[in-house]
């Protein structure tokens, strides 16, 4: 695999939605990635073969990083404390 088509995928990974590259099961997940790069570049069946494989060696760290992408945009939720629980705590 050549540099330029790494990082093609790895472009495409970072803008593919965060809950398609978490939600989807592997083997959905790669038909996914591989047709979006199919779509931006010719790939020959070789190239096809590699990049499959390559994905799929890299699953665990494409789920890792959309995972931490998603806890920067998603606001920790803190449960809220009911009325009692603040009237105490004020008195």
């Amino acid at each position: 695999m050549n540099s330029n088509l790494l990082r093609q995928l790895w472009d495409l990974i970072e803008t593919t939605q965060t809950e398609t590259l978490t939600q989807l099961d592997d083997r959905q997940l790669i038909q996914v990635l591989m047709s979006d790069l199919k779509a931006q570049s010719f790939l020959q069946e070789e190239e096809e073969v590699k990049v499959m494989a390559y994905i799929r060696s890299r699953l665990l760290l494409i789920r890792e990083l959309a995972q931490a992408r998603q806890d920067l945009y998603c606001p920790i939720r803190v449960p809220r404390r009911s009325a009692s629980m603040l009237s105490s705590q004020i008195a």
